[in-house]
């Protein structure tokens, strides 16, 4: 596993009803000091994620062309000192074992998880990229956008089989975008923005 600064790190759980994920996570370690201002670009809005289902945020029309069953939340919650509730999306062919997670992160920016690698751009939004412990770093990557102060919209991609051809680090956090994006769009109709 990549050692990221101050990263945030999923675990995936197996549910006893299954493969669904249930992100934890590992807090980052203790900085000297604290930034008064964000370490990343101004956000082109702010979307609030109060009161957001995570599976309302990826419509048919979006899990189609990622081949994507409907999402299921269960009420499952991050673990951890992250707040929020999650969505997991499984594929719908039994290879490659694609698995996709969103949530609303209600307590930290996507700076919590400023790290090693450079900052995305995802709809104007500046994320973050995550790993996870236990999960290899070529089949997983995680993403947390920055919506809104002390807020973020989290899209991972896992391939916990390691069975999709060619898979990389780069294009296990493509994937992730891929997610982000559309739930960002979703996210911008639901508020107007």
């Amino acid at each position: 596993m990549l050692p990221l600064l101050g990263a945030v790190a999923w675990v995936a759980l197996a549910g006893c009803g299954g493969g669904t994920q249930r992100p934890t996570v590992v807090p980052p370690p203790p900085s000297s000091s604290a930034p008064s201002t964000s370490l990343l670009p101004a956000r082109p809005v702010q979307l609030r994620l109060n009161s957001v289902d995570p599976c309302t945020l990826l419509t048919d029309a979006q899990r189609g062309p990622l081949g994507l069953n409907p999402g299921s939340s269960t009420g499952e919650n991050f673990s951890g000192p992250l707040q929020g509730t999650v969505c997991v999306w499984t594929s719908k062919a039994r290879t490659p074992d694609n698995e996709y997670t969103g949530g609303a992160v209600l307590n930290h920016g996507a700076e919590y998880a400023l790290g090693a690698e450079p900052v995305r751009t995802v709809g104007g939004f500046a994320a973050t990229t995550t790993t996870s412990m236990g999960s290899d770093p070529n089949f997983y990557c995680g993403l947390l956008v920055d919506v809104a102060p002390g807020q973020a919209l989290s899209a991972t991609y896992d391939n916990p089989a390691k069975d999709a051809p060619g898979m990389t680090r780069a294009l296990a956090c493509d994937k992730a975008q891929q997610l982000a994006t559309a739930m960002l769009a979703t996210l911008r109709i639901q508020q107007n923005k």
